[in-house]
């Protein structure tokens, strides 16, 4: 009788050892789940900052090479219509002095063109920049109305997909921090085929 005591006790011992191994396994694996999130999560910030520094490299350039364009488009506009001037006032009949005030007089008369030019572009740019502004608004509304309602659908039904949940259902430590302790401690995503009778 003592020794099926004994045994009794050793095989209690060996459970509740086995178990807290388990335990402890289960606590290591979730502690690996959330640090691959977090690292997944801390790659993805640092791709979204180097599209970001690449997209602001390609604008500059954009505007640099639209600047120089625009710069050459004033300095041809501005000697056409100093040529045209001059013709219509047949600049080269007149003495000296009044060819220089004539042509100070053209000159004034090209930049008032171009300033009012400048205006118009700006003006126009303005506008478009306006609109951009406002489709991205609209779409980032969009946006914000579709995670809602992704969030709502995944707090409604995550808990009767735990255990069979197909990965990338639940993309980061946000979508997990929706649910309470017990629903995170026991989250683990799976590879889920739905073809599998073993699954159903």
């Amino acid at each position: 009788a003592v020794v099926s005591t004994q045994s009794g006790h050793y095989g209690r011992e060996d459970r509740d050892e086995l178990q807290q191994i388990r335990d402890e396994l289960a606590w290591e694996e979730e502690e690996e789940q959330n640090r691959l999130r977090e690292r997944a999560e801390r790659e993805r910030q640092i791709r979204m900052r180097l599209e970001l520094q690449e997209v602001e490299r390609q604008q500059l350039h954009v505007k640099q090479v639209k600047k120089h364009a625009e710069k050459e488009e004033d300095d041809r506009f501005r000697q056409e219509m100093l040529a045209k001037f001059a013709e219509d006032d047949r600049i080269e009949q007149m003495n000296a002095q009044k060819r220089r005030m004539k042509q100070l007089e053209h000159k004034r008369a090209v930049e008032a063109l171009i300033e009012d030019r400048r205006k118009q572009f700006e003006a126009e740019k303005a506008t478009e920049m306006d609109e951009m502004e406002q489709e991205r608004s609209r779409q980032e509304m969009r946006q914000q109305i579709i995670e809602e309602e992704r969030q709502k659908l995944l707090k409604e039904h995550a808990k009767l997909l735990l255990g069979f949940m197909p990965k990338g259902v639940m993309r980061d430590s946000k979508d997990l921090s929706l649910f309470d302790d017990e629903f995170r401690t026991n989250f683990e995503p799976k590879e889920v085929d739905f073809f599998d009778e073993k699954n159903w």
